[in-house]
Formats: structure tokens, C-alpha cells, sequence
């Protein structure tokens, strides 16, 4: 699941690895219309890829609030640098502890409400990734009418499915110390040193990690 302004499409990358290391994976579009539509979105995905077997959840930046409210059915979760919910916080109020101020400047508000990115949110998402993915990836960005939620997420899909947290040591968009406190939270952790899209930057060694996670039937939460 891809964060914020963005598709599937930036996961090509990894998707490329996974597939020469024999692990099936899908990226979806999340509509972006709603968190709601987003979270919904997540449920029917999980559901679709139990048919095949074990679910590895997978979710960036943004993508972590739907993965938390959607993705109880799934086996696993990942969060790279993404949102992990407290049950008893609003996301939207820690939103000032979580970005960091540079971001919050490339943000602007249309007319009818959708959120989009400015040119110099580029050298922020993507400061350590390849100029042309980099480019390329801003061509695709997306507006935005989800927003994150005022309400707590009453049960995250964290607080009962074994969960796996990726810091990004270098990410320029989402604070470190935040992302470090949500590590916290999960059953394992690992550190990327990376921008904040490492499935740009570090394609390889977030594939390999993911690859353990798809291949390690052991991993339980004792």
C-alpha cells in the first residue's frame, strides 16, 4: 500500500525483486477519495490475496492508517516509515509531531478540497533515490482527498497481527524520532539507511527484508 499522492506504481521496484525471489505480490491503487475508500480498499485486497495463501500487508507513510484500520484478516504487517496508530490517539492530532515542517510546506489545498504536492516536494520524498525515478514518480503524484482521521482508530490490525516496523534513517518527510516510537510498537524492527521511498532508494535491501517476511512460517507473536 503506497502513501500519500501516490500508486502502486512506485512499487514496481520491489515488486520486480520479489518476483525473481519467487514471492508473489500485487501494489494497489488506493482511491485516495476517502480514508474510509482507502481503508475498504485494503479489506478487499487482503481478502483476494488470502485466496492464494499467507498475506504479508505492506503499507508506506499514509498507507499505514488503512493498513491499521483494514488489515486484521491479513497474517503479517510491515510499516515502511508509516503511520501506526495508537488506539487511544487521534492521527490527525500527532500530524504536527510526525511531518517534518519542510514536507508540510509542499503541501496545497484545491478548491475542492484535494491535497497536492508542489515541485519542491520532490527533492523531499525522493532525496537519496534516482533522479529519473525520482522524476518520473512526480509525474504520476496524485491528488488527494483522504485525510487523516480525527477519531482514534479503535482496534489497529497491529494490536493483534505480528507486525514488522521499517525506519528510514534518512527520510526528510516523516520525522525519525516518529517513526523510532512507532518501531516501538511492533514485534521486530529494522533500519534502512534511506530517504523516505526506499522502494526507490534501497529496493534491494527492502526487498530482502520483505522476502523474510513472506518466507519465515515461524514468525508468531510469542
Amino acid at each position: 500500500m503506497h502513501g500519500a499522492n501516490h500508486d502502486g506504481w512506485c512499487w514496481n521496484p520491489v515488486l520486480e525483486r520479489l518476483d525473481r525471489a519467487g514471492v508473489r505480490s500485487r501494489a494497489v491503487d488506493l482511491p485516495l477519495s476517502s480514508y474510509e475508500a482507502d481503508t475498504e480498499t485494503v479489506r478487499a485486497a487482503v481478502a483476494k490475496a488470502r485466496t492464494h495463501g499467507p498475506v504479508v500487508l505492506v503499507g508506506h507513510s499514509y498507507g499505514g492508517l488503512p493498513v491499521s484500520a483494514g488489515g486484521h484478516a491479513a497474517d503479517r504487517l510491515v510499516f515502511v516509515a508509516a503511520r501506526m496508530p495508537l488506539p487511544d490517539h487521534s492521527p490527525a492530532a500527532l500530524t504536527p509531531q510526525w511531518n517534518h515542517p519542510g514536507f508540510r510546506t509542499s503541501w496545497r489545498v484545491r478548491e475542492d478540497g484535494a491535497v497536492t504536492l508542489t515541485a519542491d516536494a520532490r527533492e523531499v520524498l525522493y532525496s537519496g533515490s534516482p533522479p529519473a525515478l525520482a522524476e518520473a514518480a512526480a509525474r504520476r503524484w496524485r491528488p488527494m482527498w483522504s485525510r487523516v482521521p480525527e477519531q482514534p482508530i479503535a482496534d489497529p490490525a497491529w494490536c493483534s497481527v505480528p507486525s514488522l516496523y521499517v525506519v528510514c534513517l534518512r527520510d526528510r518527510t516523516v520525522r525519525v524520532d516518529a517513526q523510532r516510537a512507532c518501531a516501538e510498537r511492533a514485534q521486530k524492527q529494522e533500519a534502512l539507511d534511506c530517504d523516505h521511498s526506499p522502494f526507490f532508494s534501497a529496493p534491494d535491501e527492502l526487498s530482502e527484508i520483505l522476502v523474510r517476511q513472506a518466507t519465515d512460517r515461524a514468525w508468531t507473536t510469542a
